[in-house]
């Protein structure tokens, strides 16, 4: 399904944070490579960004986006908000000009583009699969850069404090750097991610990621509500105009005994 996830997946940038759904050609149940040892004070981060995941049920917030493709010395900005709820709803819109939204209500992907008036739609699990339960890495199209679960970061990253921007961070934030695990399929993709999580409450509110075709991606994350009342509609398919084109895309029966577990 990786491959079926990809365009809209990096129209989205923000959202492969921690990680990108494990591919067909490569288990999720695959043990990582052993990495350094965990440094106590990267282990207490990771334990208090542990501890606030969990108090989230809903949560709202805008972000900043910044997609510098440097081979090309293009640079792109963008605005948008974000609306989740546990443990599985996302919607994840851009707000300026062309409007796009993502919506994930967990079972299926909505992608509606007013430039090209298009609603994709993308099947995550099939109607006798279980629903996903959570954003967990390597469940979903989409995992949250909010709520993840410290045993499941050290499985796919090998984690850092970075020194150098945390003392170039004006708001002493704490800035962790993640390096996708050696052999892994987002050791392909990626060759480094930082997150700045705020001191106080745990939540990451800057990410970047360098790719491995030379583009930096940078979101900022502001007017974080936590817990906020939330509608259900927000989360259901989009409402479009009839003469709109939509586009479905099935998700395959595996055959028994086939796939990945957890894969998408």
């Amino acid at each position: 399904m990786k491959e079926r996830f990809s365009g809209a997946v990096l129209a989205v940038g923000v959202f492969l944070i921690l990680a990108l759904s494990c591919g067909r050609s490569a288990p999720c149940g695959a043990e990582p490579e052993v990495g350094p040892a965990l440094a106590p004070e990267t282990a207490e981060a990771l334990d208090r960004m542990d501890a606030a995941g969990k108090t989230i049920k809903t949560l709202r917030a805008k972000f900043d986006y910044e997609l510098n493709q440097t081979l090309y010395e293009d640079v792109q900005n963008r605005k948008g908000e974000l609306l989740f709820g546990a443990p599985n709803r996302l919607r994840f819109e851009f707000t300026d000009e062309p409007r796009e939204t993502f919506i994930f209500d967990g079972r299926n992907l909505y992608h509606k583009k007013d430039a090209t008036r298009q609603l994709m739609i993308w099947e995550v699990r099939l109607p006798d699969e279980p629903p996903v339960d959570s954003f967990e890495l390597g469940k979903t199209p989409l995992p949250m850069p909010f709520g993840q679960k410290k045993e499941d970061v050290l499985r796919h990253f090998d984690v850092t404090r970075d020194k150098k921007e945390e003392a170039a961070d004006e708001d002493n934030r704490i800035v962790l750097a993640l390096v996708p695990k050696k052999g892994s399929q987002l050791a392909a993709s990626y060759g480094r991610i930082c997150l700045w999580v705020e001191a106080e409450t745990y939540l990451p509110t800057r990410a970047r990621l360098w790719d491995t075709s030379e583009n930096i991606t940078t979101i900022d994350f502001h007017h974080i509500e936590m817990n906020p009342q939330v509608a259900e509609q927000d989360f259901g398919r989009p409402g479009v105009p009839g003469d709109w084109e939509i586009v479905i895309h099935e998700k395959e029966p595996q055959a028994s005994g086939t796939g990945s577990e957890g894969g998408l």
